[in-house]
């Protein structure tokens, strides 16, 4: 049934290329450039994770810079169609989404700001007459953790991945890196390929400004509880959905093995339920210090998340790996210490608030969290010069090839791509 479902959307698609084909050149040659932002996942559904923040704070503030060198529009594909003309409320959805195909001329951009992989190499027909009309294609590459690390996602997110991964390579002109770390493991991979000698690599710098990001509102009576309780107590931080290679099994590990000496030190996990951590949820719900020393909470508004951020002691990444860690960002931003793996992607961030572990070891890790609490006891760490979400947007914009006006003010502390 699965794969008639399939045929059917593969042929109800490939119809809507061929009826609108015509369409997708705009026979309009004047008028400002474009800037056509993929928004087809957030559109649907803010999961509110890391990629979605981003498209929300790159969004919002795209659209809040009123150029007079070109203009931001809105744009998504879907199961049965290709891009089409998104409302620009999309992300309160008062308005109903077309279905009027894109059409762009000399000048006109795409940001491929949402990282729709099910939906874009569908479309592939729709890209490339796009780049036949004059218009170029700029991809947002998050990560590439789903290539290189296939074990910690599903199949089909990593064959979907990897369908999206090949559409880039075949037709982007540039590719916007989160980090260097992700921008120096694209360049590797293009070596020896025609995208090498194509594709241009380029930088998305991110914020850990939640305030500028759309913040979603609201503090539940729960979650007023456990803040009264994190003020009685010292916690540490954990956000990120529960999935492998965020390592929480490690993390309670070594809680474990805090609590079993005697240690007071609460864990408070702020993540959605994720994939293939099955029996670690279970375990995480029926511990014994389940709301006692240990809480879990799934979903979360960006105020209550803003307060765990001040009430807590500090933050605690174990992943594995990251395409940028947007929760060392958002610690710095309020003077938390952070407690990381000692990775590429966090040493090129250059961030003073963060400390380093390489053994995961129940033992090791524990003495490197009493140390992180006891440093958060008596000093705070200094003050990072990090950009706002529209410093970052302005140097993007810059990075796209329009006229932002990003000043010096505008430049953000983190290191830019070499």
């Amino acid at each position: 049934m699965k794969s008639l479902v399939r045929l059917a959307g593969a042929g109800t698609r490939r119809v809507w290329l061929q009826r609108n084909q015509s369409e997708f050149r705009d026979a309009e040659r004047e008028g400002l450039p474009r800037l056509f932002v993929d928004v087809s996942v957030i559109m649907r559904h803010d999961a509110a994770t890391g990629i979605q923040r981003v498209v929300r704070s790159v969004w919002s503030h795209l659209e809040a810079l009123r150029s007079a060198d070109f203009e931001v529009t809105p744009v998504y594909a879907g199961r049965t169609h290709g891009y089409c003309y998104a409302p620009r409320d999309f992300l309160s959805r008062r308005e109903e989404p077309t279905q009027v195909p894109v059409g762009v001329r000399p000048g006109d951009k795409f940001l491929g700001l949402d990282l729709a992989a099910h939906y874009l190499p569908c479309y592939t027909a729709q890209l490339v007459a796009w780049r036949d009309a004059g218009a170029s294609l700029h991809f947002v590459v998050y990560d590439l953790l789903p290539l290189s690390r296939p074990d910690w996602f599903e199949p089909k997110t990593s064959h979907h991945f990897q369908r999206w991964f090949d559409t880039v390579l075949s037709l982007a002109d540039q590719a916007l890196c989160i980090s260097d770390d992700v921008a120096q493991e694209f360049r590797r991979r293009i070596v020896g390929t025609a995208a090498n000698d194509r594709i241009s690599v380029g930088r998305l710098h991110l914020s850990g400004d939640i305030a500028g990001s759309l913040p979603s509102a609201g503090v539940s009576r729960e979650v007023q509880a456990i803040l009264r309780s994190l003020h009685a107590r010292p916690t540490i931080l954990m956000v990120g959905t529960v999935e492998p290679r965020k390592a929480y099994d490690k993390a309670l590990d070594a809680f474990e093995r805090l609590w079993a000496t005697g240690d007071n030190l609460e864990l408070l996990v702020i993540g959605k339920s994720g994939w293939k951590t099955g029996a670690l949820q279970e375990r995480l719900r029926i511990h014994p210090e389940r709301r006692r020393r240990l809480q879990w909470l799934e979903d979360v508004s960006d105020e209550a998340l803003t307060q765990f951020y001040e009430a807590s002691l500090g933050v605690f990444l174990a992943s594995y790996d990251e395409g940028f860690g947007l929760p060392v960002v958002e610690a710095a931003t309020h003077r938390r210490w952070a407690l990381v793996r000692d990775l590429p992607v966090f040493r090129d961030q250059n961030l003073p608030n963060l400390k380093y572990f390489t053994d995961d070891s129940p033992d090791a890790l524990s003495r490197d969290l009493t140390a992180l609490v006891r440093e958060a006891k008596t000093t705070s760490p200094p003050a990072a010069k990090l950009p706002n979400w529209s410093a970052c947007v302005r140097k993007l914009v810059n990075e796209l090839g329009f006229d932002a006006g990003c000043d010096a003010s505008g430049t953000p502390a983190l290191r830019l791509v070499s």
